[in-house]
């Protein structure tokens, strides 16, 4: 094999350069990951600037021709917040054409002849751009007030979940069995069976990837989809509530008419929860499923369960996936032994990752995050947005470069403080 056709598949189809293995994902040595890395990201730079309308304004502001070290790239990423940039008023006033115009910036793939015309919500315009082009837009859930648009598109969606599934059923260590590449599981879906939120997008992937689309194997919470529309009221009120600004806030009459049904969604939503839990609990008793919900939510039904007397739910080769932190709720130190005990599995998996890119970084035996190695890491100085030094254990702020990201800029800079032991070896 060329070296050509070698880094191209590296950089689009890591799970054929790896031959479906998560072992050999993680098991290439520093120097010759780090050299390929800086080949991809080279490559893909000139993709992107070529491409992407925003990326090649900043470059060309900075001078930037080409990147050889990995430092080269870092003047070039977007902040997490550059993909909720677009004027408020876009959405207030329903402007979908300015909005595509602006979208249209932020992607390789050409927004130009999409119509929008007659659009008269989020969800209609998104609904259009699914139609008419390779994307499918995520949204956030806007908890700022505003709501943040990221171009993904059809075909890294669907790989990204074929990735998740090498993880979810993979050991590290161990060549991967014909059971573990093709699982049969039946999901557990707390929440929407669709939407445009990130988290929701997810659901039909992993549908397809895990079940081949067969509906009696998805189990969601509810059958309907989650209207954007909803969401971006609840953001709007909520921002405004925390300024004291709901007398002041504009929203749209045909939208506020609606608040009373996100009043009560929100109101019978951890009833319902528990209704649905104790209902599968004994519909998939001992069957192998998959399952991902934040660790708050698993605590609470896992104390549920266990109260009714009900333990060790399902096949203890389940794939159960959690992540996210607490979010700011209060658990006891053993929270995690409580909802093993529930579900009955043999472990629990963890993971980080972020909406603006495709990775999601999975957590070994010892609870220590593996970057995947199309994604290049970064420390910077929270106070001066500087590369910190790759060596040691150093903490910083997290910043990072995913080269498979194929139809948005796959550099950002994120919120978080993380700490990264560059050369210890897990």
């Amino acid at each position: 094999m060329s070296q050509e056709k070698t880094l191209d598949q590296f950089m689009n189809d890591p799970i054929a350069y790896f031959d479906q293995s998560i072992t050999k994902m993680h098991m290439v040595p520093r120097d010759e990951l780090e050299e390929l890395q800086r080949q991809a990201m080279a490559r893909r730079f000139q993709h992107h600037y070529e491409t992407i309308e925003i990326l090649r304004n900043l470059a060309d502001r900075l001078e930037v021709k080409e990147l050889k070290e990995f430092n080269d790239v870092v003047p070039l990423f977007f902040a997490h917040t550059a993909f909720k940039a677009y004027p408020a008023s876009f959405l207030d006033k329903k402007r979908f054409d300015l909005l595509t115009k602006w979208l249209d910036k932020m992607t390789s793939h050409d927004l130009s002849g999409v119509d929008v015309s007659g659009c008269d919500s989020i969800d209609e315009w998104i609904d259009r751009l699914d139609e008419q082009t390779p994307l499918e837009v995520c949204t956030s859930s806007g908890t700022t007030g505003t709501i943040s648009l990221l171009p993904k598109d059809k075909h890294g969606g669907n790989y990204t979940m074929e990735i998740w599934k090498l993880f979810l059923f993979q050991r590290f260590g161990e060549e991967p069995t014909e059971e573990q590449l093709n699982p049969e599981v039946d999901i557990i879906w707390p929440n929407h069976a669709s939407g445009k939120l990130g988290h929701l997008r997810m659901a039909n992937l992993i549908k397809r990837a895990f079940t081949g689309n067969d509906e009696s194997r998805f189990h969601p919470l509810y059958s309907e989809a989650l209207d954007v529309d909803v969401m971006f009221l609840a953001s709007k009120l909520r921002a405004a509530a925390s300024k004291g600004e709901l007398d002041r806030v504009e929203i749209d009459p045909k939208l506020l008419a609606r608040k009373g049904e996100l009043e009560e969604m929100q109101a019978n939503r951890p009833k319902e929860m528990a209704d649905f839990f104790a209902r599968l609990t004994d519909q998939l008793q001992g069957k192998r499923v998959f399952m991902t919900a934040a660790y708050p939510i698993m605590y609470d039904l896992a104390v549920a369960g266990l109260e009714r007397g009900v333990k060790n739910v399902f096949a203890k080769d389940s794939a159960i996936l959690t992540g996210g932190g607490l979010k700011g709720v209060a658990l006891p130190d053993n929270f995690m032994e409580v909802i093993q005990d529930f579900l009955g599995v043999d472990r629990i998996q963890e993971g980080y990752g972020m909406s603006e890119i495709s990775a999601f970084h999975w957590a070994c035996d010892e609870g220590k995050y593996h970057i995947c190695p199309w994604v290049i890491p970064f420390l910077l100085d929270p106070d001066t947005s500087e590369p910190l030094p790759r060596e040691g254990k150093v903490t910083g702020r997290a910043a990072f470069y995913d080269f498979m990201n194929q139809s948005h800029w796959g550099g950002v800079i994120s919120g978080d403080e993380v700490t990264i032991d560059w050369d210890t070896k897990c």
